[in-house]
């Protein structure tokens, strides 16, 4: 606000400096006195105009432009500085003149200021409604984001707790290192609850601790692939994206004869360009990967995705006869 109050003071003022110049320098005989720049006629004229410029700008502009009503608001403009010409010719100047010479010598020094000032107050107000859609448009994202973040964040954690759960039940003695890394993710997702974006090293730490988890989980029946290759960790990233795809490959995978299943991971991260390939065996007619649950997960992600990244962004899902890819492209803010 205060930067818009200083902008328009230095606008006014060049303006004003401009049109005395113009008007009263360099063209100092339109009233016949050329003794003076600055007579007081001319200064008689520059209040008038100065009334009726602020008039409009204070007062028509702000009532009849808010509301619409431009019809109306363009005829009483036009009359105003009609009627204001005409009582600067015959009760100012005391010209015995002709009304289309009064016009034709007098008209552009009032309308000129009244056009102009109008033209900058429109623009500004243009400026500023723009600006106020953008907040409104960011206030709904972000209230979008964090209603979206909210199905995540409990989900993430109620499949850890399940899994703690199942080990300590088989009385599995990596309970109380598993339950030491689900505190440390636990951490992270509190950390970040707020944030829109993370830096890209801390996300990659929680997605490798997760792995873990699930390696200490899945023992002889998961084989786990991870690969990674990142030039750089200066960058930042949507929390809890690449995880949620990750979390689906464990759950809807099927295992072979041998009673394993594969799952390969890789995430490279080369010039601020993110490429996630997430793939895991899953069977092309069973009905689970159709489940209620995963379609509202896989549409909340997506969704996500727009928001964040519009159209930095690039996914693919591909569902072969054995293997089922997640294929994600983000240019990395």
């Amino acid at each position: 606000m205060k930067h818009k109050t200083s902008l328009i003071l230095i606008i006014h003022s060049l303006f004003w400096m401009f049109y005395v110049i113009v008007v009263f320098l360099l063209n100092s005989s339109h009233n016949g006195d050329s003794s003076s720049w600055l007579s007081k006629i001319d200064f008689t004229l520059l209040l008038l105009v100065i009334a009726v410029t602020y008039i409009n700008d204070q007062l028509l502009l702000s009532y009849f432009f808010k509301k619409k009503f431009y019809v109306a608001y363009t005829l009483i403009l036009i009359g105003t500085v009609f009627l204001t010409t005409i009582f600067y010719c015959y009760y100012i100047l005391i010209c015995s003149c002709s009304l289309s010479s009064c016009f034709s010598k007098n008209l552009w020094m009032i309308a000129l200021p009244v056009i102009f000032l109008s033209f900058i107050w429109v623009v500004l107000q243009f400026f500023d409604k723009q600006k106020e859609l953008e907040e409104i448009h960011k206030e709904r994202l972000e209230i979008e984001l964090k209603f979206l973040k909210s199905q995540i964040n409990p989900h993430v954690l109620f499949n850890n707790l399940n899994t703690i759960y199942a080990q300590a039940v088989k009385g599995n003695d990596n309970v109380a290192e598993m339950i030491l890394m689900l505190s440390e993710n636990l951490k992270y997702i509190l950390d970040q609850s707020n944030d829109t974006m993370v830096p890209l090293e801390k996300d990659v730490i929680f997605i490798e601790n997760y792995l873990e988890f699930q390696e200490l989980r899945t023992q002889g029946i998961n084989n786990i692939f991870y690969n990674k290759d990142i030039d750089s960790y200066n960058h930042t990233i949507a929390p809890l994206i690449l995880i949620d795809f990750i979390e689906n490959a464990f759950k809807h995978s099927v295992y072979k004869d041998e009673g394993e299943s594969d799952i390969v991971i890789y995430l490279s991260i080369k010039k601020g360009k993110l490429h996630f390939i997430c793939k895991n065996e899953f069977d092309a007619n069973s009905q689970h990967k159709k489940e209620k649950g995963e379609q509202i997960g896989l549409k909340n992600l997506k969704q996500r995705l727009r928001l964040i990244y519009k159209d930095n962004y690039n996914l693919d899902i591909i569902e072969g006869n054995e293997m089922y890819t997640v294929d994600l492209k983000i240019n990395l803010i």
